[in-house]
């Protein structure tokens, strides 16, 4: 058993920016009460979809994106989202997150100046089988991840409906749906847009509150693909520096 736990783990990983971790489990509080984390050989898996069915976050993160990581067979860590965020409000800038579990107990440990450590009950989530997303999209368009961060921000501030659409055939633009008075434009000039694939012209309505509970997991990407269509989800999908991909998928407002 390692010293600084009190568990005898059947997996355990550490994260080295405690930081940088919490933009996923944030985003993960916003949609779901419990979640399942999947940790095997290849690494940590987990879905949330919000009970509404409006949205749902993937993330996959290879054993390369941690500072550690050993599991010799998957488990699933089952744990209430009041207890993640007990844990994140003690999170300080330079700790490192270490996650431990067998099949009773989950073990968090936040290393820094002091070590703190909570330890939970490794609950059954019972989660449903959502098999992969494969629909066509009108419009797949790259785009700087910190321009799409901050127009998504901003725009949920203000608006109730976030509008995205394009302009002829090299600008993507999210607005205001119901006012059009605010809108952002991604352009090759303003060095915001990277390609932009339009198979069909398409302006589809997504509800702001849902599309701002991606802002703190795009601060872990560099660029973003930003996919969407009339018959389509809206689907936002980046790769994971340090090694694994998110993607968040979001249906039109009706």
């Amino acid at each position: 058993m390692s010293t600084n736990l009190t568990i005898e783990p059947a997996i355990k990983f550490s994260y080295p920016s405690a930081k940088e971790f919490t933009y996923i489990l944030q985003t993960v509080a916003e949609l779901v009460d419990e979640v399942s984390i999947i940790v095997g050989p290849q690494g940590l898996k987990l879905n949330a979809l919000d009970p509404g069915k409006i949205a749902l976050l993937r993330v996959e993160l290879a054993p390369e994106a941690f500072e550690e990581f050993s599991a010799e067979k998957e488990i699933n860590i089952g744990t209430s989202i009041g207890n993640l965020t007990r844990v994140l409000k003690h999170i300080k800038k330079g700790d490192r997150i270490t996650f431990a579990a067998n099949e009773e107990y989950v073990e968090i440990l936040l290393e820094g100046t002091t070590v703190r450590r909570y330890r939970f009950r490794n609950i059954e989530v019972i989660s449903e089988d959502i098999p992969e997303i494969n629909v066509e999209f009108d419009v797949e368009a790259t785009v700087l991840a910190n321009a799409l961060r901050k127009a998504i921000a901003e725009l949920s501030a203000v608006a109730d409906t976030i509008g995205v659409g394009v302009r002829g055939q090299n600008e993507l633009t999210l607005f205001d749906y119901d006012t059009k008075r605010v809108n952002y434009r991604f352009t090759p000039e303003a060095g915001t847009l990277v390609s932009i694939n339009i198979k069909k012209q398409a302006e589809v309505p997504y509800d702001s509150e849902f599309m701002s509970k991606i802002v703190d997991i795009l601060r872990l990407a560099t660029s973003a693909e930003l996919k969407y269509g009339e018959e389509a989800p809206l689907c936002i999908e980046f790769e994971v520096a340090v090694g694994g991909s998110v993607r968040y998928y979001l249906a039109a407002k009706m």
